[in-house]
């Protein structure tokens, strides 16, 4: 079958075509392979920063406890981040971290769980 698209932006068109390269797919290949992944696309499976912060969290809660009471933990991307005496070197490793996080749980253990409510992060606004 030929296919004729009009009003593709250029750029994207290139910068698909060089990573079918890449992948060692023909153009023919990738868009294929890129048909059949929207299709198949479910958004509401799709879990945010926060349900994965979260769920990392609530699974370490009793691990963090035994390990690191009275320190900063930080969460972020999924993961663990670091533990840190000092909310100064938490909010530099978040930081470090880049502005491309948008969601991050920085608690410090055996105290915060006093404090009920839920508070939010804004990037960057944490300050040493």
């Amino acid at each position: 079958m030929t296919l004729v698209i009009k009003k593709i932006n250029e750029e994207k068109l290139r910068l698909f075509k060089a990573e079918a390269v890449k992948r060692g797919l023909l153009l023919h290949q990738a868009l294929e392979e890129a048909i059949t992944l929207w299709l198949n696309f479910n958004p509401t499976i799709i879990e945010s920063d926060v349900d994965v912060n979260n769920k990392v969290y609530e699974k370490m809660r009793q691990e963090l406890q035994k390990k690191y009471y009275g320190y900063f933990v930080l969460i972020a991307e999924g993961r663990l981040i670091g533990a840190f005496k000092d909310v100064k070197e938490a909010a530099e490793a978040l930081r470090k971290l880049g502005p491309h996080v948008k969601h991050a749980i920085l608690t410090k253990i055996g105290f915060d769980e006093k404090y009920s409510g839920e508070y939010e992060w804004w990037g960057g606004s944490i300050e040493p």
